[in-house]
């Protein structure tokens, strides 16, 4: 995705990466996606770095969320407002998944690639 997501950086683009779940150490392919870009993502997401591309052009913003979750705490209730009015969705996924025995299932098909909005496991 990351890949993808700077292959259509427009110049004087930026970038916000806020997830890293296709450069987890779990993932087989890890070394070949990485490979397909020139950023250090692990750098980016977890030292919440800041790298300029293409002699300055373009900027990729690491991991944006605050070292203090104070800061975000403001916030909520504009989102909830706005969640409340319909004016915010949240997406799940169509996918079902019941009880822990399911965990492995779903993390796999979080994985995949194939998810839309949040994977829920339903734990009774």
């Amino acid at each position: 995705m990351l890949a993808a997501a700077l292959g259509a950086l427009a110049p004087k683009g930026r970038l916000l990466q806020m997830g890293y779940i296709s450069e987890y150490p779990h993932n087989p392919d890890a070394a070949e996606e990485t490979a397909a870009h020139d950023l250090k993502t692990a750098d980016l997401f977890w030292k919440k770095e800041t790298v300029t591309r293409r002699g300055g052009d373009q900027t990729i913003y690491g991991n944006a969320w605050p070292s203090d979750f104070s800061e975000v705490l403001p916030c909520k209730d504009r989102v909830l407002g706005l969640f409340e009015e319909g004016k915010l969705k949240s997406l799940v996924d169509d996918t079902h998944f019941e009880g822990l025995e399911a965990v492995p299932a779903a993390i796999e098909h979080m994985l995949s690639g194939t998810t839309i909005g949040k994977v829920v496991i339903k734990i009774q």
